[in-house]
């Protein structure tokens, strides 16, 4: 009692606490709920003190140290690549995170979600594997002869399909077969699976080249190395006996093809290497670092942008046709993929983002930065230029006397209002979310400025579908859904650009091919199921459909290399897969469909069906050639050959 006591004498103790002090008291249920409801109240206080921590703490945005690096030859490379290993959050914590969830939720904003495409690199080199045949005679393989409907005249492209005077050759799934051409009495004379020439999984082949003495096919395949890695190979195929087809030479580069040209003899070859920002280890170079037969891309033939948005190269190599010898090689980081090659010029695009206030709000547009790349003798980089908006294809991009003219879907995104910087996904820059339209920017190669442009020539939210140039005219097809107009371009004054149109037409057209005397021939949809082919032509006051012809409940392929391009005689075609009714096998109980080729021709008044026959194989695959009245048609482990003229 002593204690209470002198517990008591002080007057500023609560008679609470001086109750709560003595040892001797008893405790009710009443003063114990009172003791739950003190720790209830400082739990609740402590957790909303952390509560408050977690949301307003600053984010740590820090890469990883690379000190330990700065002897690296590819330090500056590092330091790039380092920026993406942490990729920075738009937000500056928590709070600012949920804010805009919650605005996105209600307000349908767009953000993105900073992802990095993946693919596993490799480093495994390839030893040489030689299978020529017995070499002893002399074959007849003919003379070579163009039929891919290349961009630009004298520069060759890759196709499924070559020909000389005397054999097709044609990549029928794994398999490089080669055909004798003998109308009704052609057949297969010689065949070389390629799965048998990569070391573990084949994925699939993209296209091949045949050399101008019809003497080697240059083919290039996807597969998976030893290391589960995805490599690109380059086969280099003896054809000289067309029936023993066999490797003679190959090459490894890791990473993705992307596309390639031969021009005077040399291969230029452009892939991507895309790293995977998780497991990108800068002790370890064939994570960071695009190899080739094994060895890392040179530090100096590195081209580094001022900021980096993506984890990837675009890599270009020149080589030699015959013994698939690199001769030059560079590689630009964080460029994206659509290249265009002209007789002087690669063009390489790289997207990124600009972003602007408008009436206190942040509007994002795609940027695209254009830069030109020389490659007569060495590479160099000869200059950059900055246009508005993004590229579709390479059939996008032209140049002409000194000018390379360029056409753009340009769209402003409205992002919310606690937008506040950092990395967005390039699928993100590349899709019209907000105010879409169609740009035209010409830029003049001596100093890479813009000096002409047409800017949002299309009605409101259209996209870009397709582009063609021809000289001093240029076509272009916009849409929005199933509607479109194609727009006619004279670009013969710059300081006067004028341009006519269709006005809205049903469909659209995904490509566009100079059909050759002034017309245009367009090849896309009419609506959802109907497929359209449709000849344009210019009139003073405009341009107008001059003929179509459409075919209901079919698909067709949009790969502009699988249709057929006959100017001289007219002609287009192209596989189709034929959903009607009567083309479904005991329809409605099967899902077997009729896959089939066309041939359509121009007669001067309209587009004429020649021939709807069956042939197997994916769209994108099928392939044809017209020779001396015959139409050869090559799908699916078929050759099909029928009179025409």
């Amino acid at each position: 009692m002593k204690k209470e006591n002198w517990l008591r004498t002080l007057h500023l103790v609560d008679e609470q606490y001086i109750e709560e002090a003595n040892p001797d008291r008893k405790v009710t249920p009443l003063r114990t709920k009172r003791i739950i409801t003190t720790l209830v109240a400082s739990a609740a206080c402590l957790a909303l003190t952390l509560t408050g921590l977690w949301l307003f703490m600053p984010y740590d945005n820090a890469p990883p140290s690379i000190e330990h690096h700065e002897k690296n030859q590819y330090y500056a490379v590092i330091e790039k690549l380092n920026s993406l290993k942490t990729e920075p959050s738009k937000y500056g914590n928590n709070f600012d995170m949920i804010v805009d969830d919650v605005g996105d939720l209600f307000l349908g904003g767009v953000k993105g979600d900073g992802a990095v495409p993946e693919a596993a690199p490799g480093d495994v080199l390839m030893e040489d594997h030689v299978d020529r045949g017995d070499g002893n005679f002399e074959y007849t393989t003919g003379t070579y002869e163009e039929i891919t409907d290349n961009q630009v005249a004298g520069i060759t492209e890759a196709d499924r399909i070559k020909r000389s005077s005397t054999h097709i050759y044609y990549l029928d799934g794994c398999t490089l077969k080669i055909y004798n051409i003998a109308g009704s009495e052609s057949k297969l004379v010689g065949e070389l699976p390629l799965e048998e020439s990569v070391p573990t999984a084949y994925l699939h082949q993209w296209a091949f080249y045949l050399s101008a003495d019809c003497k080697t096919a240059t083919v290039f395949t996807k597969y998976q190395n030893e290391n589960k890695q995805v490599c690109v190979g380059v086969i280099s195929v003896d054809v000289s006996d067309p029936a023993k087809p066999g490797v003679k030479n190959r090459l490894e580069i890791t990473g993705n093809y992307l596309s390639s040209r031969i021009t005077d003899g040399k291969i230029l070859l452009m892939t991507e290497f895309v790293m995977n920002n998780r497991t990108m280890d800068f002790d370890k170079e064939e994570t960071f670092l695009p190899q080739i037969n094994g060895l890392s891309i040179p530090a100096d033939c590195i081209v580094l942008p001022e900021e980096v948005n993506s984890a990837r190269y675009t890599v270009i190599m020149k080589l030699d046709e015959s013994t698939l010898k690199v001769e030059n090689k560079t590689a630009f980081l964080s460029y994206t993929e659509d290249i265009y090659v002209s007789h002087n010029h690669i063009f390489l695009t790289r997207v990124y983002e600009d972003v602007q206030k408008k009436d206190d709000k942040p509007i994002r547009n795609a940027m695209t930065e254009i830069t030109a790349l020389s490659y007569a003798d060495s590479f160099e980089k000869k200059g950059t230029a900055v246009v508005r908006g993004y590229v579709k294809d390479q059939w996008s991009m032209d140049e002409y006397e000194g000018i390379l003219r360029v056409v753009t879907t340009t769209n402003a995104t409205t992002l919310s209002s606690s937008y506040a910087g950092g990395y967005v996904s390039l699928d993100i820059l590349v899709t019209a979310t907000g105010d879409s339209n169609a740009s035209l920017y010409c830029i003049d190669l001596k100093d890479y400025k813009v000096v002409a442009s047409v800017e949002d020539f299309a009605p409101p939210r259209e996209e870009v579908q397709s582009v063609r140039f021809d000289k001093d005219t240029a076509y272009v097809c916009t849409s929005i859904e199933m509607s479109d107009p194609v727009f006619f371009f004279d670009l013969s004054d710059l300081n006067n650009i004028t341009y006519k149109d269709t006005g809205t037409i049903e469909g659209f057209s995904s490509s566009l091919v100079n059909f050759g005397e002034e017309y245009l021939l367009g090849i896309g949809q009419e609506n959802w199921s109907t497929f359209k082919a449709e000849i344009y032509t210019e009139t003073e006051t405009g341009v107008e459909g001059f003929c179509k012809y459409v075919l209901e409940h079919v698909n067709y392929s949009t790969d502009y290399k699988s249709y057929y391009i006959d100017r001289e005689n007219r002609l287009l075609g192209l596989g189709i897969i034929d959903y009607s009714k009567d083309a479904i096998v005991d329809y409605p109980t099967s899902n077997t469909v009729n896959s089939r080729y066309i041939l359509l021709h121009f007669d001067g008044y309209n587009l004429v069906q020649l021939l709807n026959v069956e042939l197997q194989g994916e769209n994108s695959l099928k392939r044809g050639v017209y020779i001396d009245g015959y139409m050869y048609m090559l799908g699916e482990n078929t050759l099909r050959v029928e009179k025409v003229f």
